[in-house]
């Protein structure tokens, strides 16, 4: 199956919740500088943000790390560094948004983990301040993979130090759900189309109903008179049918098992149990792939059994500084990185 190029036609029509990459410094210098030394090619940050069911997400503290630790990185990497700089600003930081957290977003329950740097403990069981925004973000966006090269998310279990067959595997899965999300779409549609035909041909019976009575009638007996309605018939179009469907129902086979396999070989960060009405709204709109309004967000809220007034749900996207307004009190969580060249 092919990489997708474009987003999905409507991200959120899977039950199943979509896993949200969210990315750390080294990750992201890592790979600007393999790009640069590989010609440019195969940029997995681009390809994620392009399948509309796995946008990238990164803290805030990120940018600050990223002037900090570039050009240690660049030379143990041998490569200019003024062309890694001009490469994440131009191309990788703006296909990724990032999302300012409230302190109280850094108490849940794996970030307090990640501040303890007790150094009486065994290093294995220390955390490090520097990398709990990223664990905050992972939680508050949950369910989310980290994709990272840091240490400390593998000792706490929460993120594989490989990171980059992690990414290979969240666009595979994303490529999966993006192409199963447009294919039910299409189907729904098609199906309305027929109903809106077969809806219309009773309506125009019930004004002419000897008229369709003798057009049913001869439609009938042509096909007796061709042959169309024996049993030989019938059996050798359904022959057909399954020899036609045989494949497809293969290929869905295959698909479902490679998601289930894929899904198993991610490590995921789970959100907590009881979320607050800000991570509900920010899940949400993380995922939902375009902006809403606090009636909007209300509605599709509630189609998931959480019951948050627009009012109050207003009052919470002002108070914190995860999300952002657009013109016509549009909403969406995270900001992009402002492209330069």
């Amino acid at each position: 199956m092919p990489v997708r190029t474009g987003p999905v036609i409507n991200p959120m029509v899977l039950d199943r919740q979509m896993l949200l990459p969210v990315l750390d410094t080294n990750a992201l210098l890592t790979h600007a500088c393999w790009l640069v030394k590989n010609g440019y090619q195969h940029d997995k940050v681009m390809v994620l943000a392009g399948t509309g069911r796995s946008t990238p997400y990164m803290a805030t503290h990120v940018l600050g790390e990223i002037v900090k630790h570039l050009p240690r990185l660049a030379d143990d990497a041998h490569v200019p560094e003024r062309q890694v700089r001009r490469l994440l600003a131009a191309q990788i930081l703006p296909a990724l948004r990032v999302v300012d957290l409230e302190i109280r977003d850094h108490l849940s329950p794996q970030t307090r983990h990640i501040l303890r740097v007790d150094r009486e403990m065994p290093k294995r069981h220390r955390g490090d301040p520097d990398d709990a925004p990223t664990m905050a973000l992972a939680e508050f966006l949950g369910p989310c993979v980290i994709v990272t090269e840091d240490s400390v998310f593998s000792r706490f279990g929460v993120a594989v130090i490989e990171w980059v067959p992690v990414a290979q595997s969240l666009l595979r899965l994303a490529n999966l759900e993006a192409t199963a999300a447009d294919a039910l779409v299409l189907i729904e549609l098609a199906l309305r189309l027929c109903g809106a035909g077969a809806h219309r041909l009773v309506v125009l019976a019930g004004r002419n109903p000897l008229l369709a009575t003798a057009a049913v009638t001869g439609l009938l007996w042509w096909c007796y008179r061709n042959g169309y309605l024996t049993r030989d018939n019938w059996r050798q179009r359904f022959t057909r049918l399954g020899k036609v469907t045989a494949p497809l129902l293969e290929l869905t086979a295959a698909a479902v098992t490679e998601h289930q396999t894929l899904s198993d070989s991610l490590l995921v960060v789970e959100p907590p149990a009881y979320p607050t009405r800000e991570q509900l709204a920010a899940r949400y709109l993380a995922r939902c792939g375009r902006p809403l309004t606090p009636g909007e967000l209300r509605d599709a809220l509630a189609r998931r059994g959480h019951t948050i007034s627009a009012a109050q749900l207003k009052r919470d996207m002002l108070a914190h500084r995860a999300f952002v307004r657009a013109p016509g009190d549009l909403w969406t969580v995270g900001r992009p990185v402002q492209r330069q060249t």
